[in-house]
């Protein structure tokens, strides 16, 4: 049997693999979902959002039982390889399988939440046709929604009848089998602007440019608490004590990948009237400071490069003031959860870039919505006192943890006896749809599980194969454990 559901799901993987499903672009995979599953019998609903709703009945004699929501994403996230050939809007991925993992030739696999949607369509019909011998079910809906890798926007616009009459939800989207996530956070973008009076750099003898490259980045929310260091924030301690001990007036500073990475690089051109060789001696000191701070940043570089003389740059006040709100900005953990241990707030300071006006990119993350507020008039009075323009939006709610979750006691003790090794029941600082299911319906029962996906949306991307029966085992014994509460 355990090599009959690894196959079986694996089957329903390769029909999605098939299937372009690029976030902002999944009617392809929306209506092959809603005629598959049409096709096998059930009454499907598809929105104005390409979402995907299904009605499962329950087992005979299980009607009255707690209805009980399955739910993944059916977008993924598609890079490729450097020189690979692979449009992400035409082509389909090509799968490559040994005896431990699923992988993709030269592009992500979209494990990240295909194998969710596999996992859930291989259970519903296994369980319709009465292949699961002896596990009864009560009544079930199935919801496969959209862009949740851009924006979460088939989340956030499903209607919410699709949800008052639920009392649990089951999100296939985790990415580590041995853990049950309770509660998320919720994010906002800030947006810091400001115009640049530009001057001219007549009075200025050398212009440097000084590149800070090699750090570990990473994701904002998951990996925000391993002391991870910032290149921005290094940029910008960089220029200020640099201006303390000389002339030093700014050009351009960029850097940062997009809201959610923490930025692995940066780069600034500044003009000054220090010698090119004092300007690398301080570099180099600092950067040893630095890796004593951040003691796993073994590859941090920090190159400094003479380059031609800009024709200008900015005026001391606007330099000024961004060197203040720069520094004002704590980019990492600000606060934590005692009991359980978690991250409680934190801030990333994403992105920078400087053209006509400079713009500061942030996503500030929370898991109690009450901080939302909090975030907001912090940044306003540093835009204030800073003389920027502040703008928020793409605010999303936190998953609170709900200690007395039915659900995430029936998902552990069943885990633990299937598999003879406790789950770790874990409140994560990253986002899921969670949150807007749970706004939708307060009452709702949440819980997030998922098979092992390694190095998700990159091409490294790869699925643990022995994780795939277990996690099916597990959805079903749970299933069959709550068709017997009323």
């Amino acid at each position: 049997m355990t090599d009959e559901i690894l196959e079986g799901v694996l089957a329903e993987f390769k029909k999605l693999a098939e299937i372009p499903r690029p976030s902002k672009h999944e009617e392809k995979v929306s209506a092959y979902l809603y005629q598959h599953l049409i096709t096998l019998g059930f009454d499907v609903t598809q929105d104005q959002h390409h979402n995907i709703i299904v009605e499962v009945p329950a087992s005979e004699g299980k009607e009255n039982a707690p209805l009980t929501i399955l739910q993944g994403h059916m977008d993924m996230v598609c890079v490729a390889e450097a020189g690979y050939e692979y449009d992400a809007l035409k082509d389909s991925i090509k799968l490559i399988r040994d005896e431990k993992f699923l992988t993709a030739e030269g592009t992500s696999l979209g494990a990240d939440d295909g194998i969710g949607i596999a996992e859930i369509l291989y259970i519903t019909k296994n369980l319709f046709e009465g292949k699961f011998e002896n596990i009864p079910h009560g009544p079930l809906r199935l919801i496969f929604t959209t862009d949740e890798e851009q924006g979460m926007s088939g989340a956030k616009n499903i209607h919410k009848e699709h949800f008052d009459d639920a009392q649990f939800l089951i999100n296939c989207d985790s990415e580590n089998f041995d853990e049950i996530v309770v509660g998320s956070a919720g994010n906002m973008y800030v947006d810091f602007a400001r115009h640049i009076n530009f001057v001219d750099s007549d009075n200025f003898s050398t212009s440097v440019k000084i590149k800070i490259s090699g750090l570990r980045g990473g994701h904002s929310g998951i990996e925000i608490a391993d002391n991870r260091a910032n290149a921005i924030k290094i940029l910008s301690n960089i220029l200020n004590d640099l201006n303390q001990s000389g002339k030093v007036m700014l050009a351009s500073i960029n850097g940062g990948k997009a809201y959610n990475v923490i930025p692995n690089s940066a780069e600034t051109v500044i003009a000054t009237n220090l010698k090119l060789d004092d300007v690398k001696i301080f570099v180099n000191e600092f950067a040893a400071q630095v890796k004593k701070i951040f003691i796993d940043e073994v590859n941090l570089k920090i190159d400094v490069e003479e380059v031609e003389l800009p024709e200008k740059v900015f005026s001391a006040e606007d330099f000024k003031h961004l060197i203040d709100l720069l520094t004002l900005i704590h980019s990492g953990i600000l606060s934590m959860s005692s009991n359980p241990k978690f991250v409680q707030a934190s801030n990333n300071l994403a992105m920078i870039r400087t053209d006509e006006k400079v713009e500061l990119h942030l996503m500030p993350r929370f898991n109690i919505n009450e901080l939302a507020d909090e975030f907001k008039t912090v940044y306003k009075t540093l835009a204030k006192l800073t003389e920027f323009e502040v703008e928020f939006s793409g605010h999303s709610p936190a998953w609170n943890f709900n200690p007395n979750s039915k659900l995430a006691k029936i998902a552990e003790e069943i885990f633990n006896r299937q598999n003879n090794f406790p789950a770790q029941v874990k409140i994560i600082h990253a986002g899921l749809e969670c949150s807007y299911f749970m706004a939708k319906n307060p009452a709702l029962d949440i819980i997030s599980i998922g098979t092992t996906n390694e190095f998700i949306h990159s091409t490294d991307e790869r699925l643990h194969l022995d994780t795939v029966t277990p996690q099916v085992n597990l959805i079903v014994e749970m299933l069959r454990k709550i068709s017997e509460l009323e």
